[in-house]
């Protein structure tokens, strides 16, 4: 099945300069970052608050001063954590901006090992041991560079970029060609899949059964494997992504809440504002009003 639909879209930089750096902000409660994946390579190190990251299988809580490093290809997602608004900075750049212009000895010892995943770098950089904060400190200089639009920062984020990779390449692990690590890759395609199939048809009603098929399992098995992948149920999971969707229309259009209820998959209006509340925290009636609000005062 194609899984395109999880792979984001967005074309990061441009051709001469593959690189793109984004400054974002959450409130408390609202939802931060879909599942899904690119060719590109990122970092997010947290600016301020706190919020819970996944990255392939792994879940993390991560802090204002701690990071992410993404590899490519790879899901990833962000959630909010109860009570605590969110900021982080998303450094985004294509493997062709650290490629060499021919197949040297760098491609072949330390690009290539890590892109084809023969090696799992750390994920998370909490900044507790000095190799890590030394990563942050030239992960913040990159970015602040970028954002600043220095004159060099092409330069020196090239040269910044190869020290951070020694440095996550001096300390991964050989990823070790057994079952387990083929399970892993296994469990990742089949929650694309999945994901693929929630993503594409949200608006309709999902059962169970026919997330189950997608992923060849049992409804029991698949509902211990989505859990254990995703850290929530798949019905969670299912209503969360609907109430994004929701969000999104409430933000950007003037449609009567019923519709947008019934047009991301809600068939019940109070239900609706039972699982929009729960997540985002807010009626979707009080959300359209403080979002619109604030796009008003940010135009001005």
């Amino acid at each position: 099945m194609n899984r395109d639909t999880l792979k984001e879209n967005r074309i990061h930089g441009h051709p001469m300069y593959p690189v793109s750096v984004y400054k974002l902000q959450y409130a408390a409660g609202e939802p931060i970052l879909d599942c899904h994946w690119h060719e590109e390579l990122e970092f997010l190190i947290v600016t301020s608050g706190q919020a819970l990251f996944q990255v392939g299988t792994e879940m993390m809580e991560v802090s204002s001063g701690q990071a992410v490093f993404i590899p490519s290809g790879e899901i990833h997602a962000g959630f909010p954590l109860e009570g605590s608004p969110c900021s982080f900075d998303a450094f985004v750049f294509h493997s062709d901006f650290v490629a060499s212009s021919t197949y040297d000895s760098i491609q072949e010892k330390f690009i290539a090992p890590l892109l084809n995943r023969q090696y799992t770098p750390p994920i998370q950089l909490k900044g507790e041991l000095d190799w890590e904060k030394g990563v942050l400190i030239l992960l913040q200089d990159m970015i602040r560079s970028n954002v600043e639009a220095e004159p060099l920062r092409e330069l020196t984020t090239k040269a910044r970029l190869y020290l951070i990779i020694a440095e996550l390449f001096s300390h991964a692990a050989e990823r070790a060609q057994d079952t387990e690590a083929y399970m892993n890759r296994e469990k990742t395609e089949r929650l694309k899949t999945v994901l693929h199939y929630i993503h594409e048809h949200y608006q309709e009603p999902i059962r169970l059964k026919e997330l189950a098929v997608q992923a060849n399992m049992s409804e029991g098995h698949f509902c211990r494997f989505f859990r254990e992948m995703m850290r929530t149920s798949a019905i969670d999971y299912v209503n969360r992504f609907r109430t994004r969707q929701a969000a999104i229309q409430l933000e950007q259009s003037d449609h009567q809440i019923a519709a947008i209820a019934l047009d991301t998959g809600f068939d019940n209006i109070s239900y609706f504002v039972r699982v929009f509340k729960q997540h985002i925290g807010h009626t979707p009636s009080h959300y359209r009003k403080n979002r619109q609000a604030e796009l008003r005062e940010y135009d001005t």
